[in-house]
């Protein structure tokens, strides 16, 4: 992959081998290496920093595992004028192969006393659709990350090697009886053991883990069914990481309100066996109150863009 020409001093066009585009669709994940300018990093930084807040004052279940953050990003010029890019759009979907409906995107801050997130794969923010609707992520560092000096990135699994689309199953069969009146902690123990770290599962993730270094502009693209995991940062000339994260659906993603609610009851953990319960840093996907259950995400007048 080289970067080109530049769009709009944000987003520098991509060169994709078949080879790149086939492992991604394998794996699950791609590095984007200088997808994004300096003046990209700088702008997300700056409206990054203007909007997150305390992760205990927000009330967030993350307090014990960032300092800061926000889910409120997506309505900023920073983060709209690179995912509305021509370059942008281009990338992502020569990758994945269709459009995308844009929907959230958040900001975490790390500092060397907060451990981030254990592993866990994209539950909450894709509580709303159904379990076959594909969905990804665009995680963009802010800081530089070095795995061999601070850290302060993240750790990831192959999808080829094991991949969570059996967890969004398992939500999905589980949020059923969740609706019917079954509390998550009557099945969630055998669950838990499974999933829980540590455990025998994220011990053979810790083996077979991927860990990559990002210098300023390098971004992680990655499906919803990928496992990963924050990776601490240690002490050192940097006092905090600050990252952004960009949400995208596939366009043809429908409604699923039973998955919503078992999620929402349990925080995104019905399909770990966990009760982290119900969210207050978001509350994506109640909003879509003009379609059915079953119905195509882009008819409602609440859907995000599609790119």
């Amino acid at each position: 992959m080289q970067s080109q020409e530049k769009d709009f001093s944000l987003v520098n066009n991509l060169s994709l081998s078949r080879d790149e585009i086939e492992a991604f669709r394998r794996q699950g994940f791609i590095k984007l290496k200088g997808f994004l300018s300096e003046h990209a990093i700088q702008s997300l930084k700056q409206a990054a920093r203007s909007k997150v807040i305390s992760a205990r004052e927000s009330k967030s279940a993350y307090g014990d595992s960032f300092s800061r953050l926000t889910y409120d990003l997506a309505t900023t010029d920073a983060v709209k004028n690179i995912y509305s890019s021509i370059a942008f759009r281009t990338a992502l979907v020569t990758l994945i192969g269709h459009p995308l409906i844009m929907t959230e995107s958040q900001s975490f801050e790390l500092t060397p006393h907060k451990e981030g997130f254990a592993w866990h794969y994209d539950s909450l923010s894709f509580r709303y659709i159904r379990p076959q609707d594909a969905a990804f992520s665009v995680w963009i560092p802010l800081d530089p990350i070095d795995n061999s000096g601070q850290g302060g990135g993240m750790a990831y699994l192959a999808e080829d090697i094991y991949s969570a689309k059996a967890n969004f199953q398992m939500a999905s069969l589980l949020s059923k009886r969740m609706v019917a009146g079954v509390a998550v902690e009557d099945f969630s123990a055998h669950l838990r053991a499974v999933f829980q770290t540590p455990s025998l599962l994220t011990d053979l993730f810790e083996a077979y883990k991927t860990q990559d270094d990002f210098a300023l502009g390098d971004v992680l693209l990655f499906t919803k069914s990928m496992w990963h995991r924050s990776e601490p940062l240690l002490p050192g000339p940097l006092a905090t990481r600050l990252a952004v994260t960009m949400r995208f659906l596939d366009w043809r993603s429908r409604l699923d309100k039973t998955m919503f609610e078992g999620e929402s009851e349990s925080g995104g953990g019905v399909g770990m066996g966990v009760n982290w319960g119900r969210p207050t840093q978001t509350a994506y996907g109640s909003q879509f109150i003009d379609i059915n259950d079953g119905e195509e995400i882009r008819t409602s007048t609440y859907c995000g863009p599609v790119i």
